[in-house]
Order: C-alpha cells, then structure tokens, then sequence
C-alpha cells in the first residue's frame, strides 16, 4: 500500500511540472542555438566561459524526470544565484520524441538570466558526451541524457568532445547504483557549485 501511495503521489509531482511547463509556454520564447555533430557552438561558448563556473544539463524536453530535474536545480541553486560567475548551458536532445516548439516552455522552468539553451535534434552530442566522460554501464557506453555536470573556472573544452566534469549527476536507470556518477540530488548539487564560486574573486561593482 505505501509503495502504491509513493508512486502516486510522485506521478502528481510530476505532472505538476509538466503543467508548470506547459502554462508558461504562452511566454516569450527562450533562444536556442542550434547543435550540430561536434557540438562547434557549445564548445566556443563554453571557453569563453572560462574563468566561471559552469553548469552543463543534457535533458528531453518533453521528459517528465528531467523536468523535475529542472525544477528541482532551480529552487535548490538557479533562481537565487543570479551571478555572472555561474553559467549554464542546456543541451535538448530528442529522446522521447520531443520538438523544436517543445524547448521553450522547458526553458522556463530555469529562472536565471545566465541560462544558454542548444538544440541537437540529431542527438549526437549525447554520444560525444558519454564517450568523452566515459559514461559506461560495464563495457557499454551509457546515452548521456538526464545529466547534470558541473565544470570548475579552469575547465577548458579542447578536444572533440566535453572535459571531464568536477561532478556528474545523472537520473538514468541504466546508472543505477553507480558510485562513481550519483544520482541526481539537487540540494547537494548546489552544494558542489557553491563551493565552486567561492574560488572565485568577485569582480567590484562599478559606479
């Protein structure tokens, strides 16, 4: 009976997102750029980041769980850390089917104005990503979706694909139980970032 009641009460959580998502969609459109194999954008943006903090999320956007992933990073650090020295950047990839039309109101769910949203309707990146981190379940690569990493100030993107993260939290079956790559928990995630930033010398206001 309590497992029956868990699981209920977390598809109500979860289609409170989905409508939280859905309602904003009659806002103003998020930009995007669009991701090709390679991931060029990503890659000049990510190094011209450098010297911040910065956050990289590979999420579906019609996904449920990554909606609630999204949801759940914003309370626990985004909408109360609007400092330039944090950047993130989302890469929407299609699993379940998801559009174009279908990144706007995910894209709401994020309130920061240091949020940069990509496109790959190919799905590309999240083989380059698994592949360059070495996200693997034995001897296979593990798709890299529902991912949440976390890059230091000295992070530098030089080769074909992504650095390897300071941390990467995931929500995919296919990692469960996993030591080296947690599951998702926002609260600690925030944690991590914060004591990231405080590396990071603030730059005095200007007058």
């Amino acid at each position: 009976m309590r497992s029956k009641w868990v699981s209920m009460v977390a598809i109500a959580a979860l289609a409170t997102v989905v409508g939280r998502a859905e309602a904003d969609a009659s806002g103003a459109d998020r930009a995007y750029s669009l991701l090709d194999v390679g991931g060029k954008q990503l890659r000049e943006d990510f190094n011209r980041a450098k010297g911040s903090v910065r956050l990289l999320f590979v999420v579906d956007p019609i996904c449920p769980v990554c909606l609630r992933g999204m949801d759940d990073v914003n309370r626990d650090l985004l909408a109360a850390t609007h400092d330039p020295r944090l950047q993130i950047f989302v890469v929407h990839v299609s699993v379940l089917g998801a559009e174009a039309k279908d990144i706007a109101p995910a894209a709401r769910l994020l309130d920061n104005p240091n949020v940069h949203h990509y496109w790959n309707p190919s799905g590309s990146f999240g083989r380059e990503l698994a592949e360059a981190v070495g996200l693997r379940r034995g001897n296979e690569f593990v798709y890299a979706w529902d991912v949440w990493l976390v890059y230091g100030p000295d992070a530098s993107w030089e080769g074909q694909g992504p650095p390897k993260p300071r941390l990467l939290m995931h929500q995919l079956p296919a990692l469960q139980g996993s030591t080296e790559y947690p599951r998702l928990d926002s609260k600690a995630f925030a944690l991590v970032v914060r004591e990231q930033l405080a590396q990071i010398p603030r730059q005095p206001a200007s007058h």
